[in-house]
């Protein structure tokens, strides 16, 4: 297993800032990832975000598959993979994006990676030293990543991957169950009546 710095691994691109706020736009050619557009999984929610107008260039903001959204501002500071080709989609501002340069790197393992204790632990003692909860890109790019060899990678993918599944199916096995036991329960004060 290597250790490397993200900053060797990765290239860090901003996400859009606005000098004067997103303003809601429907029927713009672009649309905004925003930390709200994520859900418990950091999967994103892309039905949530917003349609706008940027001020200037989008193209250095755009997001494509393969990207890892890394969020800087906030009280929690998640990293989100990008699992699908997104069109005219901007990464805000709360965010870094960060895409692999090294071809023995899955994206999918930095995000999980980004997200594990040992490295919230780093951004933790960041944020709390400067009692504020912004990880820059320079204290981002010192990172240290563990990168094991791709097999190992691809396996840790998988696993994640089966347990997100796994979440969602017992989300929505808990909300038809709860559906039944309420049609049950009407039933039942229904046949009385």
């Amino acid at each position: 297993m290597h250790s490397f710095y993200l900053q060797e691994i990765a290239d860090i691109q901003p996400g859009y800032h606005s000098k004067t706020g997103i303003k809601e736009s429907p029927g713009a050619p672009y649309r905004l990832i925003q930390g709200k557009n994520f859900d418990k999984s950091h999967s994103l929610r892309e039905n949530s975000l917003v349609a706008f107008s940027p001020e200037r260039k989008p193209e250095l903001y755009l997001v494509r598959r393969g990207d890892v959204l890394f969020q800087t501002r906030g009280t929690l500071h998640f990293a989100a993979y990008i699992e699908k080709d997104l069109e005219n989609v901007l990464a805000g501002g709360v965010f870094y994006i960060l895409r692999v340069k090294n071809e023995n790197l899955l994206p999918q393992y930095l995000a999980w990676w980004l997200n594990q204790s040992k490295a919230q632990s780093y951004f933790q003692a960041l944020a709390s030293r400067g009692r504020i909860s912004f990880i820059s890109k320079s204290a981002l790019s010192r990172l240290q990543v563990q990168i094991p060899p791709l097999s190992v990678q691809k396996k840790v993918v998988r696993m994640v991957t089966l347990a997100k599944r796994e979440q969602f199916l017992l989300g929505r096995l808990s909300k038809l169950r709860s559906r039944l036991v309420n049609a049950a329960c009407m039933k039942a004060v229904n046949s009385e009546e």
